[in-house]
């Protein structure tokens, strides 16, 4: 049985400056791809994940004041887990609650008691990804180092004890996603009351750390990456949803950051990211990657 993660949440935190020699054009939109719009995608590589119903467990938990997304991520926690990963901060609420989520369908709802991760999307879907045969930490030294940001020593290096379990790395970017809905959702709402944020740089990041975990797959295990059509598709699904969620928020005064748009200029333009970027075409494709990723 797995037990519960629980995750430190890091917010607010300094992501690095690109290296001076890797010649990144930190004035360049971080919004826009190419002049050319491209063709649209002759297959979208998000088709066809598997997905499970997941129906709210509190059906009448929450107050208008959290924002229809909160609600949502608060009412499917099962109430048997009480206060145990609430937050007075709702990003961080929503952040941690996606974990308890999480580690509830693993450990209760899994197709299988050892060897599947689950995330939960909100709107009452999940989904169950087969753990690829890899280590953890053999994804820290496939990320490039311009794109190692400031919770890459937290989750990548420091965090041992799931190292068995490689989506931990998708654990961890899914709640950033959850808690990045809820802060935009907040917004967009009237709703946002808190001080300035970094809720949409958790997604961003993430996003390269959960495309350098399926490269690592590729370069480790070959066969598990071709069979594993789930992964895959999951992992084109949410980096859509995360790269969405990155711009809406990055243009909200809330979440507003030079860095972060920063570390998207380099992950779209930095010779040293270009085998994770040439990765992705090769598995997502150029018109997806160009116009979901921006590059």
């Amino acid at each position: 049985m797995w037990r519960t993660l629980v995750a430190v949440v890091m917010v607010g935190c300094s992501s690095p400056v690109p290296a001076a020699d890797d010649a990144v054009d930190v004035d360049a939109p971080v919004g826009e791809v190419d002049a050319a719009t491209p063709d649209a995608p002759a297959f979208d590589p998000t088709d066809g994940v598997e997905w499970f119903t997941w129906p709210e467990q509190q059906p009448s938990l929450g107050q208008a004041a959290w924002g229809a997304d909160l609600i949502d991520v608060a009412r499917h926690l099962p109430a048997s887990y009480g206060q145990t990963y609430w937050d007075a901060s709702p990003v961080t609420a929503s952040h941690e609650t996606s974990h308890g989520i999480h580690a509830h369908l693993r450990n209760y709802e899994a197709p299988m008691s050892i060897g599947w991760n689950a995330f939960y999307v909100l709107g009452n879907k999940a989904a169950f990804v087969d753990e690829p045969a890899i280590r953890k930490s053999d994804i820290k030294t496939r990320i490039p180092v311009v794109l190692r940001g400031s919770r890459y020593q937290l989750y990548l290096v420091e965090q041992t004890a799931w190292d068995d379990r490689p989506l931990y790395v998708f654990d961890e970017w899914n709640a950033y996603i959850n808690g990045a809905e809820v802060a935009v959702q907040q917004v967009q709402a009237g709703l946002w009351t808190g001080a300035w944020q970094d809720a949409v740089m958790g997604p961003l990041e993430f996003t390269v750390y959960a495309i350098a975990t399926l490269k690592t797959v590729k370069e480790l295990d070959a066969a598990g990456f071709a069979s594993n059509e789930q992964l895959k598709r999951f992992t084109a699904w949410n980096i859509k949803r995360a790269m969405a969620l990155f711009e809406q928020g990055r243009v909200m005064t809330q979440f507003t950051w030079d860095r972060q748009d920063q570390y998207a200029v380099v992950l779209r333009t930095s010779a040293e990211a270009e085998a994770l970027r040439q990765f992705a075409r090769d598995t997502w494709g150029v018109a997806w990657c160009q116009q979901t990723l921006g590059f």
